[in-house]
């Protein structure tokens, strides 16, 4: 098989076809990618099948024109939104799927989740999605999802990984890698239930230190309150709190001695109905940038949220 074909997780398909199917298309090229992915949304809507294209542009736009007319029965969304954090990307597509469950048939999915510009702390939380779809979505309804990975404009270690990923390969523990080192923090707090309101105020404090409009400032603020109220609730009831300002982002970081033992929390709707937990960590992941999630054994668990300070942001 050439790097250029595409590659799908192995394993017994049922007869009906009924199992999740995550395959990667490995192309050079925009051309390339135009031709083969187009090919594959033809094969959708020529089996009655509804797809979803979520990828980057200009791709969505040269695919649009490739299909011409085909395209008004193709659902689009833009990948660089609704996945700039990366953790958003599974809950997608749980919307599309369950949306699709009354069709009566198969459908599918394009998702790009990789593209030239992604950070490394992006790239290694796009590699952790690619390895949590198959525990997302088996035993789940009948569908596939193909992942475009362009050979020309990606790194090989990043081609490399999503090869790892669509063989199903497993790498271990997804949430166990160590967080990279910031630095000294701007601040660093202990904290328990007593003392949340203050930490919130001491947050707010360091608003300039941290380049963050009012706006943001107080998305910053609900999101650290979270992460310390989840630290009390389930990492022992005390936990620390440290804040960095990182180039274009402000960071909060919440570490506790408790272990995460769900490695699709805070990527899975949470079910408010019944408490179910996972509350904190899916609002936290719905406003902040990009939101990392180490737990071990070993040392706890850190999770560090990630807020642009940029513009437009």
């Amino acid at each position: 098989m050439s790097l250029t074909e595409s590659r799908g997780t192995p394993g017994a398909v049922t007869p009906d076809g009924s199992r999740f199917r995550h395959e990667a298309l490995f192309y050079a090229g925009v051309e390339q990618f135009v031709r083969r992915t187009a090919r594959y949304v033809r094969e959708a809507l020529a089996a009655a099948e509804p797809v979803l294209v979520a990828v980057v542009e200009p791709r969505a736009k040269l695919l649009r024109e490739e299909l011409g007319a085909e395209a008004d029965a193709v659902e689009f969304f833009d990948m660089e939104r609704v996945g700039r954090n990366p953790a958003r990307i599974i809950p997608a597509w749980q919307d599309w799927a369950q949306r699709n469950l009354g069709a009566g048939s198969r459908f599918r999915g394009v998702s790009e989740p990789l593209w030239p510009g992604r950070t490394s702390a992006e790239i290694r939380e796009c590699q952790k999605h690619e390895q949590l779809l198959e525990a997302a979505f088996t035993g789940g309804p009948a569908w596939s999802l193909l992942c475009p990975y362009d050979l020309e404009a990606l790194p090989v270690d990043v081609i490399a990984a999503a090869h790892r990923a669509h063989a199903g390969i497993s790498t271990g523990n997804v949430l166990v890698d160590p967080l990279p080192d910031l630095g000294a923090p701007i601040i660093e707090v202990r904290f328990d239930l007593d003392a949340l309101a203050d930490l919130r105020a001491a947050i707010r404090s360091h608003a300039a230190e941290l380049g963050l409009a009012d706006l943001r400032m107080a998305d910053f603020v609900l999101v650290a309150d979270e992460l310390a109220a989840n630290s009390v609730r389930h990492g022992g009831g005390s936990g620390v709190l440290r804040l960095w300002r990182q180039g274009d982002y402000a960071v909060c970081e919440v570490h506790d001695l408790g272990v995460i033992t769900d490695p699709l929390v805070g990527r899975r709707r949470p079910d408010f109905a019944h408490h179910v937990g996972g509350a904190g960590l899916w609002t936290a992941n719905l406003l902040c940038d990009l939101l990392l999630i180490r737990s071990a054994e070993a040392y706890g668990t850190s999770v560090r949220a990630h807020f642009s300070v940029v513009a437009g942001g």
